[in-house]
């Protein structure tokens, strides 16, 4: 079976394209990936800035245009380009995703993650992407990702866009899991990931990290690189 993967950048994210996802991605003839690039909506490319919610329109409109695109049964995934890969992918989603609708990073306290999952085209999932897309504009939702969770947690009041979904597990990592910790010297949530941030594990199996849990260009590069260097002492 086919995956159909598409990442979309903008010039402010093209790093983490070139220099960490494109270099570490599992390529194989089983995994299509398709890259798009899209406009600078988002000047500062700071979270929910000026602009931000215009390229999570670009992102939205992605996953329903693209899942459509699949044949019935085919399976689509969305994959953020800050993202690097430490393991191969495909056995495991095509395992995993045999008998649900879709898989989803774990972001822990943040639900599910919109940056990382796998989806198979059938009608309910076409059904799914088309409501998150529909329904963006509102002002109740500030991003895709609480847009996506709020549906999903309230399922039963939307039986027509009920999909069967899973998270997948901690090994498809993100600083989400240390966020979420509490912070032994506090006793509080850990919270986003901060560049004196350090003491932290990561998992023996990981196979992808997500480095999201921070704020900023600068932040995220250096937590990608931390997250690198830790994998190499395993």
């Amino acid at each position: 079976m086919k995956i159909k993967a598409y990442t979309l950048f903008t010039d402010s994210h093209k790093k983490f394209l070139t220099d960490y996802f494109l270099p570490t991605f599992p390529f194989r003839k089983e995994i299509e990936l398709t890259v798009l690039h899209r406009p600078q909506h988002c000047k500062t490319a700071l979270f929910e800035t000026d602009g931000w919610k215009d390229t999570m329109r670009d992102k939205t409109t992605c996953f329903y245009e693209k899942l459509q695109e699949c044949k019935d049964g085919e399976v689509f995934m969305f994959i953020d380009p800050d993202i690097q890969f430490f393991g191969d992918f495909y056995d495991d989603i095509i395992s995993r995703i045999q008998h649900i609708d879709v898989l989803w990073q774990n972001d822990v306290i943040g639900g599910v993650n919109t940056g990382f999952f796998a989806v198979k085209n059938n009608k309910r999932t076409r059904s799914f992407f088309k409501t998150l897309l529909g329904n963006l504009e509102s002002k109740d939702f500030s991003q895709e990702q609480v847009l996506a969770n709020y549906l999903l947690q309230n399922a039963s009041l939307y039986p027509s866009i009920a999909i069967d979904w899973a998270f997948l597990p901690e090994s498809y990592w993100t600083y989400g899991w240390v966020a979420a910790s509490a912070d032994p010297r506090t006793g509080a949530c850990r919270g986003g990931w901060k560049p004196d941030s350090l003491d932290f594990d990561i998992p023996k199996n990981i196979i992808i990290h997500h480095a999201n849990w921070t704020g900023g260009i600068d932040n995220k590069l250096a937590l990608l690189n931390i997250v690198k260097e830790k994998y190499a002492r395993l």
